[in-house]
């Protein structure tokens, strides 16, 4: 992880981000700036893919190193913001910051109106809320969203894929006493790092891939302790390039 560049930025300027790398113009006065960085390193993309993994941070990457993650990743952005958990991300990614549909932005549907075609696969609640009328495909496990995946990542401009199985297989695992939160996240992390691969294998060239992370939809009480437990709670979303 020493060698990887890391870049501090602002999570609401993600979305200006991927509209400029698609070759648009982002509307300024509306959405913050652009990180100018990622834009001097990344020219010609003709796709990005994206991943949104729930409870995944500059802490998991470190402690759990997902193999292939670790491996290819060029640039990690350490996302500042003050909502880090899974529908604070989503709602600032799509509409450029905290309000809804302020000034009538709302990413998916930029680019939808700007002749980018945007994919979004995720659970269907999700989708009712952030889809602004983009195509979208509801899915109810990540192994379907990933399955799906397969399907969308050359066909648009931008396609967005959300694993967040930690939510429903923590309660179950509650109820059974089978499996504590910390070795379920790691088990998911790496899982997801293995299909990511195999997305990757896949993808055309000149395409990005950005693997999001999260801190889940609700704040976990974890058996974290010590220094690792002070680690944890600094921990901060990321967002991972790699170019194909």
């Amino acid at each position: 992880m020493s060698e990887l560049q890391t870049i501090k930025c602002y999570l609401d300027q993600l979305p200006a981000t991927f509209l400029q790398l698609l070759g648009l113009v982002p509307p300024h006065q509306i959405i913050p700036e652009p990180i100018q960085s990622i834009l001097d390193l990344y020219q010609g993309i003709e796709r990005i893919s994206i991943s949104l993994i729930d409870n995944f941070g500059l802490f998991e990457i470190t402690y759990h190193k997902p193999q292939f993650m670790i491996a290819n990743s060029e640039v990690m952005l350490l996302l500042s913001t003050k909502n880090p958990y899974t529908l604070g991300v989503l709602h600032q990614i799509m509409y450029g910051g905290f309000e809804p549909d302020p000034n009538g932005f709302h990413l998916l549907r930029y680019l939808n109106s700007n002749g980018k075609k945007t994919c979004l696969v995720g659970r269907k609640k999700d989708i009712e809320r952030y889809d602004g009328g983009t195509y979208s495909v509801p899915k109810d496990t990540d192994m379907a969203t990933w399955v799906e995946s397969a399907r969308t990542i050359n066909n648009y401009e931008l396609s967005w894929m959300h694993y967040l199985d930690f939510e429903n297989l923590h309660k179950q695992q509650q109820a059974l006493k089978q499996r504590t939160p910390e070795e379920l996240i790691e088990k998911l992390i790496l899982r997801t790092d293995k299909w990511i691969l195999s997305n990757y294998k896949q993808m055309r060239n000149n395409s990005l891939m950005i693997i999001l992370g999260d801190h889940g939809r609700i704040k976990l009480d974890l058996e974290y302790s010590g220094k690792i437990a002070q680690w944890r709670e600094a921990s901060v979303p990321i967002a991972i390039l790699i170019k194909k």
